[in-house]
């Protein structure tokens, strides 16, 4: 499954991340981890998506404003491989 990294700048609270993990999001669609900012009001979020263009309508729908979005792979440092 691709794997992607969605930045935010807003002034999003920890509530507001507690109410948007309880909503449902497309089949096929994982919200896995995200790195906060609170005091700069950057976010950085990791997901699992079939496609980007999911994730950009996604957003939209929701009205929750983002940056930009990477396709990434993940390093694994111990094992000095990708996984």
């Amino acid at each position: 499954m691709p794997r992607f990294i969605v930045t935010h700048t807003a002034p999003f609270t920890e509530e507001m991340f507690k109410a948007l993990a309880k909503e449902s999001f497309p089949e096929g669609v994982a919200w896995k981890q995200t790195y906060c900012d609170f005091e700069n009001s950057k976010f950085f979020c990791e997901w699992e998506a079939p496609a980007k263009e999911i994730l950009e309508q996604g957003f939209k729908e929701r009205d929750i404003p983002f940056d930009d979005i990477f396709n990434v792979r993940l390093f694994d440092s111990a094992k000095a491989d990708f996984v």
